[in-house]
């Protein structure tokens, strides 16, 4: 089975919205192609599908790359989600890792994610993938 990970291109708004939903969130397509093309026009951003050799998208990532004054330059993965049916066969560890090899790329040498408290499958995932958990917090949203 040939498999491939490559950039995300406009191409992959419909199968994006897909996996986005799986994840429970929804978009409207209008919504994620603006997202995807302000993704896409950003070197501070890279995108990445996993595509079977049926050119079916069953993953994607979004790594990015953030300074902050306490912690400095790192990247952080903003988002993953592998297709319910591929879940369980490395896809998810390989969009990872193509991740970390983006972040290396530029010179970065911290990946960072925060995973749902209720999402236990992740906090399991990212601990075998070699990540330490640092710390717990909640996270708090005004809308303006």
């Amino acid at each position: 089975m040939l498999l491939t990970i490559r950039q995300a291109k406009m191409d992959d708004v419909d199968a994006l919205l897909v996996l986005t939903a799986q994840l429970g969130y929804q978009s409207t397509r209008c919504e994620l192609a603006y997202r995807l093309e302000v993704i896409l026009s950003s070197d501070k951003h890279r995108a990445l599908v996993f595509q079977n050799n049926e050119t079916l998208v069953v993953g994607w990532i979004v790594i990015e790359q953030r300074i902050t004054l306490e912690g400095g330059d790192r990247a952080e993965i903003t988002g993953l989600v592998v297709h319910d049916l591929a879940r369980g066969q490395g896809v998810g560890k390989q969009l990872v890792q193509a991740a970390i090899s983006w972040a290396h790329s530029k010179g970065l040498n911290k990946v960072a994610v925060s995973s749902n408290a209720q999402r236990e499958g992740s906090h399991h995932f990212y601990k075998q993938m070699g990540f330490k958990q640092k710390k717990t917090s909640i996270q708090y949203i005004k809308y303006i």
